[in-house]
């Protein structure tokens, strides 16, 4: 948008009053018929007004207005256009927040903006509530249906603005239904051709980033790493070197799960060398999360300890590193080691239904341990939950743990049963990927 003599043309072009006055109507519940004989016009027309097949004219716009102050003498529409050129300048400074994630450090100042009022009710309310809804996304609590109403409202027509917007609905909200997920990719690379008009790499880098997360999320793994080279260049040339991290580690995360555990821990590796300025615990936390991991699939135990540990140190609050510790010092015979993160870990205050079903294998190996034999119910119980928990990776260190189990019972039928699962695991995951 601009400011020039002819404003008032783009703006009623852009259909705000329509698009602002149906929101209006909507939040104080009156009907449209309702509103349209008060502003002496048909409902026909003011529905094509709200749906922008026809603009409003300001005169119908104030007539509206009037009503609504009138109605609620709470309610005030703040006229000043430097509203607007002010909510322009927070949605861009949401971008670079978001971009460069110093947003944390900004969060207040956000907070402020939009708890004024005099900003809601303005020239400035759909750019208001995309702020908004960065501000919510910032904290973790946004959601598909805000974003999905504001593209709705059709009164952004900016290429810039669509590509936020569709943007944000591709990554607002983290969801388990595929279905959902792949909705959200087909948003995010709508925000891509969008992004690529504006001409801002910082925003196109953005977007390329989250499309590597999305398709990550439905085991597109290739698709994901093929964006990897493109949305780093676009980040470099916008100076976005924190991104460039997440960036990277999200590539070791790609090549982890197609099993290539040495492309992956060179990876972090690499980011460890060449990043020795890495302040961020977050970013620490995870490399070293992903190197206790890998180290671990390579059967490489000693090392996996050893950033297993940093990991916690730091406070890392991922669940899978106990797995790490268990597993490996069971592996090494260092069984009072593995017993007792077992029961360290059974014993914590762990919310949510992976670290539930973790404990469940953290109990099956302190049976195994304790050389109790009555461990069918648990191992099958393990097993039903297996492919509801497939990101745990669990497979490998269960059929192993009930592998050698059944060894040492002489129940050569058992392990037939678990290594032929063990095989067809390895070779299903393989032929996926």
């Amino acid at each position: 948008m601009t400011f020039q003599d002819g404003y008032f043309y783009e703006y009623d072009h852009e259909r705000f009053y329509g698009a602002y006055i149906l929101d209006l109507r909507k939040e104080y519940e009156i009907s449209q018929k309702e509103l349209a004989k008060i502003l002496h016009i048909s409902n026909s027309t003011l529905s094509k007004m709200e749906s922008g097949q026809q603009n409003m004219n300001i005169e119908t716009f104030n007539s509206a207005i009037q009503y609504f102050e009138t109605y609620d003498q709470n309610y005030h529409f703040n006229k000043e256009i430097s509203k607007l050129k002010e909510a322009e300048d927070w949605v861009d400074r949401c971008v670079r927040e978001f971009v460069n994630l110093s947003y944390e450090n900004a969060l207040c100042e956000f907070k402020g903006y939009l708890n004024n009022e005099s900003n809601i009710h303005s020239f400035a309310y759909f750019h208001y509530r995309l702020v908004h809804s960065f501000y919510n996304l910032f904290l973790g609590k946004g959601s598909m249906e805000e974003v999905q109403h504001i593209i709705n409202s059709q009164y952004f027509i900016n290429e810039y603005y669509l590509a936020l917007l569709y943007d944000l609905l591709g990554i607002i909200e983290d969801t388990s239904d595929p279905d959902m997920t792949r909705r959200q990719i087909r948003a995010l690379q709508k925000a891509s051709s969008l992004a690529q008009h504006t001409h801002r790499r910082d925003l196109s880098g953005l977007i390329e980033y989250h499309l590597i997360y999305r398709y990550g999320d439905v085991g597109q793994f290739l698709d994901a790493l093929n964006l990897v080279a493109q949305c780093i260049d676009n980040l470099q040339q916008a100076g976005a070197y924190r991104r460039i991290l997440t960036v990277r580690m999200n590539e070791g995360i790609l090549y982890r799960n197609l099993n290539l555990y040495s492309k992956a821990i060179e990876i972090y590796q690499n980011i460890i060398n060449n990043y020795s300025q890495i302040k961020d615990p977050i970013i620490q936390k995870e490399i070293f999360d992903n190197l206790a991991w890998c180290k671990f699939m390579q059967q490489n135990d000693e090392e996996a300890r050893i950033y297993a540990l940093k990991g916690l140190d730091m406070g890392s609050p991922f669940p899978d590193l106990y797995i790490v510790l268990v597993f490996s010092n069971f592996r090494l015979k260092n069984h009072e080691q593995a017993e007792h993160f077992a029961r360290e870990f059974i014993r914590k205050k762990t919310n949510g239904k992976r670290s539930s079903f973790i404990k469940l294998f953290m109990k099956l190996l302190l049976s195994i341990l304790n050389n109790e034999q009555d461990i069918p119910d648990l191992s099958t119980q393990i097993l039903s939950m297996l492919p509801q928990y497939h990101a745990v990776e669990l497979e490998i260190p269960l059929y192993c743990l009930l592998i050698e189990h059944y060894q040492k019972q002489n129940d050569f039928q058992a392990v037939i049963q678990y290594q032929t699962l063990l095989i067809q695991y390895l070779l299903h995951d393989f032929s996926i990927h």
